[in-house]
């Protein structure tokens, strides 16, 4: 890789059994129902990058009317690192946005010449020598919510059928962690919300439970 050969190498990917029995592990911990979101998330991205042999692994939410995508969680592979909080927007690449909502993933072996990521080119793929590309969208109750990504970082191999289906299994990971966090706060609000209704004098709690 010319564009990259000063800044050293990335361990190689892992192979697809490795990737099958990482992905089992994972699967089997039960730390959706015991660790906080953001704790969740940084176990599977790190879990991920170290599995896979990927050198970043992000999760990824959409706002500002779904015109932007802001980081939640990132792992650096060869820096051991976590970080989260940049943010892209689809006015800077609406390829990448359009191809999220219209493909189960976009595998881009070259991220710089792909047609769907090519307008990072200039900024967020050079400043963090991402060279691959793997990206998984993430929905709920069929809607959109963000997206998981594999980057490879100064090499590049291209994308196996065994990878896509690793992504695919870490992104549903992370639905089920989030709609779990979705069902916490329903559950703690509710809770909320009979305690302060048992505390109400008898008319007052009488009057609220007609007029719910």
């Amino acid at each position: 890789m010319e564009r990259y050969r000063n800044f050293g190498a990335q361990e190689a990917l892992a192979s697809p059994a490795q990737l099958q029995d990482g992905v089992a592990r994972l699967s089997r911990g039960a730390y959706f129902r015991e660790a906080p979101l953001d704790m969740t998330l940084s176990i599977l991205t790190e879990s991920a990058a170290r599995i896979s042999g990927v050198g970043r692994v992000s999760i990824w939410g959409l706002a500002g009317d779904r015109q932007e995508l802001n980081c939640l969680e990132l792992f650096e592979l060869s820096a051991d690192r976590h970080g989260s909080g940049e943010c892209v927007r689809a006015a800077h690449c609406p390829a990448y946005f359009a191809a999220l909502g219209d493909a189960s993933c976009i595998v881009a072996d070259d991220a710089l010449l792909h047609p769907s990521t090519a307008g990072f080119a200039s900024d967020y793929l050079i400043r963090h020598r991402i060279t691959a590309l793997l990206d998984t969208p993430i929905h709920i109750r069929g809607e959109l919510q963000g997206v998981l990504s594999l980057e490879q970082v100064v090499t590049r191999e291209p994308w196996g059928t065994a990878h896509q289906l690793f992504a695919h299994a870490i992104a549903n990971l992370v639905t089920l962690a989030l709609v779990e966090d979705e069902a916490a706060q329903a559950r703690r609000q509710a809770q909320a919300a009979n305690e302060h209704l048992r505390e109400m004098p008898a008319p007052a709690r009488a009057a609220a439970l007609l007029n719910a």
